[in-house]
């Protein structure tokens, strides 16, 4: 018994053919269904047989899986109009840069731009941010948070409590000593929005960026609620 020959294809479909087997080559055909058709010797003028009789044209859309220049342009268009509509394209990319760096997503706000008028964009994460890139080292081990108050007196000389600032602890499980930060209230404090009706909460987030910073080596980064 003699091998059956394939039929040679025609100028135009071998054209065809090397287009697509360009794309192949490319990563944006499946592999796996151009691998098993040149094994069976599927490769016909119309294209590639399957196994269930139907047939893959040479010329294919590219797989979904695989992300154009248009779609990726759209995208980051998206996205830049979400978080920073404002920025010039060399702060959005410096965004993205330090997105990237820490692995945080501008679009959960763990990390963001802001910016007013003229002036150079600034970039923040969040205390929620750090804590992102603390539990995703594998190596945090806890973290403790006191509000230290101290006694104060008011014009008629009576006593009352007021904060003096606020105390973090950070434990690594890598480490035999903790990272502690100590931040004064009067250091932070702009006496505006959440520092007027959330105090304690405020000074308290800013004790946990700052020890976070330090626990976990974040650098070029800081909270709003450090910068006032």
């Amino acid at each position: 018994m003699t091998k059956k020959e394939t039929p040679a294809l025609s100028p135009e479909m071998q054209a065809k053919k090397d287009a697509f087997m360009k794309e192949y080559d490319s990563g944006t055909v499946p592999k796996k269904d151009v691998e098993v058709a040149l094994v069976k010797g599927t490769i016909t003028n119309d294209g590639i047989v399957r196994a269930d009789g139907s047939i893959e044209p040479f010329s294919v859309a590219p797989r979904k899986d695989v992300e154009t220049v248009e779609e990726k342009d759209h995208r980051v268009a998206l996205v830049k109009a979400k978080i920073c509509p404002n920025c010039t394209t060399t702060e959005f990319e410096l965004l993205m840069y330090m997105a990237g760096k820490y692995n945080l997503d501008p679009l959960l706000r763990q990390i963001w731009a802001v910016k007013f008028g003229d002036s150079p964009a600034q970039i923040y994460a969040g205390r929620d941010g750090f804590l992102e890139i603390a539990h995703r080292s594998g190596h945090f081990d806890g973290m403790e948070t006191i509000v230290n108050w101290e006694t104060a007196k008011d014009t008629k000389g009576l006593e009352y409590q007021k904060i003096k600032g606020a105390t973090c602890t950070v434990w690594r499980n890598d480490m035999t000593h903790p990272f502690i930060a100590v931040v004064l209230f009067s250091e932070y404090n702009t006496g505006k929005n959440l520092w007027t009706s959330k105090p304690a909460v405020m000074i308290g987030k800013v004790a946990e960026s700052v020890c976070l910073r330090k626990a976990f080596s974040v650098s070029g980064l800081y909270s709003p609620e450090e910068m006032g």
